[in-house]
């Protein structure tokens, strides 16, 4: 696993707890389907995810997320049901919160 992907599933794990990740993970294909029916919500939750300053925050998003969002949303940055561009935004989003730098909504992806 990426250094990227490994930040990113330590703060999922924090945020949803290990065992619900590992579950969403297992369960790939539920959530390939509903990002397929629902594409905007996922990248919506993306960006606010990304936007977002504190751990506190963090959570406050996904505690109102549905089972389906939630397998969605963790899918989405760890199976490559999502675009890299995707994963990009939400490891900058982390490593920003974690150096205490301002998350800048229109941040250029490099």
């Amino acid at each position: 696993m990426t250094d990227d992907k490994s930040r990113v599933r330590e703060e999922l794990n924090e945020l949803f707890g290990e065992e619900k990740v590992n579950l969403y993970v297992a369960q790939d294909i539920l959530a390939q389907r509903f990002i397929r029916k629902h594409p905007n919500e996922i990248k919506k939750a993306l960006y606010k995810f990304k936007s977002l300053k504190t751990m506190e925050q963090h959570r406050e998003l996904v505690s109102g997320f549905d089972e389906p969002m939630s397998r969605a949303f963790v899918c989405s940055l760890l199976c490559g049901s999502a675009t890299a561009a995707l994963l990009d935004l939400a490891v900058g989003a982390i490593e920003d919160r974690r150096a205490g730098r301002q998350v800048l909504p229109n941040r250029v992806i490099r």
